[in-house]
């Protein structure tokens, strides 16, 4: 049994296949929800417009004052524990040599990344009252953007992990 744990569900996080697995599910998860809107529904408001517009603009509409509901109201307190919770993550991994936090920092901090643009993207939009094909552009230009941060992401950790797999003597213990 415990040759099956150290090979299936073993705490290698860069070794090991259910980390590639999460990171892929998170980055693909990040980049179809856009703002709390799936992509395929952007897409048809392009498409067909009339009442897929409509629904498009209305589901972009509700997030954004949700989004900004929750942010704004908290900012302050949600951006300082996002701030200690990625500088623990980052001083545990990179000055410990953790595995296991280096391969979440590398997970969690683009995340981050991304969250920001997208409430700035969410007040651009609430400001600027934005509809038509100027909306989505907008929400297109941010997904791209999303997936260019999540392309980079994923080659960085890939490559930090084989490093650490290759030259790192202590790699293996967590």
């Amino acid at each position: 049994m415990e040759g099956f744990y150290q090979e299936v569900i073993g705490s290698r996080s860069f070794a090991s296949i259910w980390y590639w697995i999460v990171f892929a599910v998170v980055w693909t998860r990040t980049t179809h929800w856009t703002l709390g809107v799936p992509y395929e529904d952007a897409r048809n408001a392009k498409r067909f417009g009339g009442q897929y517009q409509m629904d498009f603009e209305t589901q972009i509409e509700i997030n954004i004052r949700k989004t900004l509901e929750v942010f704004e109201g908290h900012s302050v307190a949600l951006t300082g524990l996002a701030a200690f919770f990625l500088a623990t993550i980052f001083m545990l991994g990179f000055s410990f040599n953790i595995q296991f936090m280096q391969a979440g920092f590398l997970l969690i901090f683009p995340l981050t990344i991304v969250s920001g643009l997208s409430i700035h993207l969410a007040r651009k939009l609430r400001d600027e009252k934005l509809e038509g094909e100027a909306l989505y552009s907008a929400y297109v230009w941010h997904r791209r953007i999303k997936q260019g941060i999540g392309a980079f992401s994923i080659f960085f950790a890939a490559f930090w992990g084989v490093s650490q797999i290759l030259f790192s003597p202590y790699a293996g213990t967590f």
